[in-house]
């Protein structure tokens, strides 16, 4: 397998930036790994460089840290692994699928999170114009340069890649694959995290009755939100905040991050 670029977008991610960086040493086989970081005043940069990534500063917002970081990559095939993202030894069947050619219509081959939300599938998962996480995955470089219009997106920016994919007949595929999400360390709660992508929604789709009325009545009669293994009733807590944000795109839309992490 040839060895690939992978793209860490960062802010204020000291909490997990190791782990995540050590991981992809360890697991990842990397040509180079580049940290594109949003001025955090912590010390991300500073365990950027011990573990010899180049670093990109800018203020971007997430979709286009990530687009930002694909410019600079220079192999075909890049990952993308979030600050707070551990990867482990399976990921190196994430490489081997995404080499050997074996799904010809592969935009994306990522994994799951370990977020305890999802069950192990039995087998792949393809999806035409659906989406996996970004944190965790490997695509084609020119397809990320190419969809400008993550450049807009803080959140959402996945299943906007995943339309754009789409539209030219290529697959998210998802691995029964799991890397372990380390989100929790940092002090962004849950419920900032559902607001911020409903609010991510909302920049993406605008304002829709349809969607209101989607979002509340899988609250109603319980069911859950992108198929996650959820009680009744953090179903409900999930769909409220997911809503709240929907309707306050504003205050969500770019979660204040002191000392927080992507």
């Amino acid at each position: 397998m040839r060895s690939i670029d992978y793209i860490v977008p960062t802010w204020n991610s000291d909490a997990t930036l190791e782990l995540a960086l050590s991981s992809i040493r360890q697991h990842g086989r990397p040509n180079r790994i580049i940290v594109v970081d949003k001025h955090s005043t912590d010390r991300t940069t500073a365990i950027a460089r011990e573990y010899g990534c180049d670093i990109i500063s800018s203020g971007t917002i997430l979709g286009a840290a990530r687009r930002l970081g694909a410019c600079e990559a220079h192999t075909d095939l890049v990952a993308f692994v979030d600050s707070d993202v551990e990867l482990l030894p399976e990921w190196e069947e994430v490489l081997r699928t995404s080499a050997d050619g074996r799904y010809p219509d592969a935009g994306v081959i990522g994994a799951l999170y370990n977020d305890g939300y999802i069950r192990r599938p039995a087998g792949p998962i393809s999806l035409l114009g659906g989406n996996g996480a970004f944190g965790c995955c490997v695509t084609r470089r020119k397809c990320v340069v190419a969809c400008t219009a993550l450049d807009g997106l803080s959140s959402g920016e996945d299943a906007l890649y995943a339309e754009y994919l789409a539209g030219k007949n290529l697959r998210w595929y998802i691995l029964p694959i799991f890397v372990n999400h380390h989100h929790a360390l940092g002090n962004v709660s849950d419920t900032l995290r559902w607001r911020w992508l409903g609010a991510g929604l909302r920049q993406r789709k605008g304002f829709r009755t349809s969607i209101c009325r989607s979002v509340l009545g899988g609250a109603v009669i319980g069911l859950p939100m992108n198929g996650l293994d959820l009680s009744y009733r953090e179903n409900i807590i999930l769909r409220l905040n997911y809503f709240i944000g929907y309707m306050l795109p504003g205050r969500y839309f770019e979660v204040e991050r002191e000392k927080r992490q992507f």
